[in-house]
């Protein structure tokens, strides 16, 4: 006999659809990150940071070592020709000591966030990668 359990998925707030569209339209000249977390009490998505002129190796530090959270984030990207870009990005940040209900739940809710967001790349991030791993990430879209 199988037991399957149905996941749901966290819900996301108007006042957070509406600062992932302001998001889309500030970040197209600024490196910046918004990290959102799944309040699972509350089973809602919700603002846990805002941060400008945020590097990858600070905006790894910003995140919690044992709490999965997505993070929208916008990164100044130079074209060969002299270009420059400011691309969006979705980050499924799940480390490995998350527990099981917590990982299946972001993973859950990704689609969702990725839709309300309008960003369709997700790049998965896990515990103990690199800044240099990170960039390297960015870049593949690029």
């Amino acid at each position: 006999r199988v037991i399957v359990m149905a996941m749901s998925t966290c819900l996301i707030d108007k006042p957070v659809v509406d600062m992932m569209k302001k998001f889309r339209r500030l970040s197209n000249k600024s490196t910046m990150a918004v990290i959102l977390k799944c309040d699972m009490k509350a089973n809602q998505v919700v603002i846990d940071k805002e941060l400008n002129d945020i590097t990858p190796e600070q905006l790894i530090e910003e995140l919690p070592s044992r709490e999965p959270r997505f993070i929208l984030y916008s990164h100044e990207w130079k074209h060969a020709d002299g270009r420059v870009q400011y691309p969006l990005n979705l980050i499924m940040y799940i480390p490995d000591g998350c527990g099981t209900q917590n990982r299946f739940m972001y993973a859950a809710t990704a689609g969702s966030v990725s839709e309300a967001s309008g960003i369709t790349r997700i790049i998965e991030l896990r515990e103990d990668v690199s800044a240099e791993w990170l960039t390297n990430e960015l870049k593949k879209a690029y």
